[in-house]
């Protein structure tokens, strides 16, 4: 009984430390906002960029040397996802956003 109860204990801790990268994998175009607030959480910050809300996301990594993050965005439009992924998002023109990774 000890032996199962600990393997409950360590799935529970290990599912609950997935990454954003991880989890943003699961997040569909067309979803609605509240779908993504259910996979990811709660956004780091919100914004507006024309007809487009903005969900900014910030996965932080930890290592001996130091600590970076990165940042991954959802571009909701009329409430449904249009497009998701690292980066940050910058108008594309008059009416569009493009998710910019900042790789050439």
């Amino acid at each position: 009984m000890k032996r199962m109860l600990c393997a409950v204990a360590l799935v529970i801790a290990v599912t609950g430390c997935q990454t954003t990268g991880h989890k943003i994998t699961q997040i569909d175009i067309g979803a609605s906002r509240d779908q993504v607030v259910a996979t990811l959480g709660r956004p780091d910050s919100v914004r507006t960029i024309g007809d487009f809300e903005v969900l900014n996301y910030l996965d932080r990594h930890r290592t001996r040397v130091s600590m970076g993050h990165t940042d991954y965005a959802v571009v909701l439009l009329d409430g449904k996802v249009s497009q998701f992924g690292p980066g940050q998002v910058r108008r594309d023109g008059l009416r569009s956003v493009v998710i910019d990774s900042g790789v050439r």
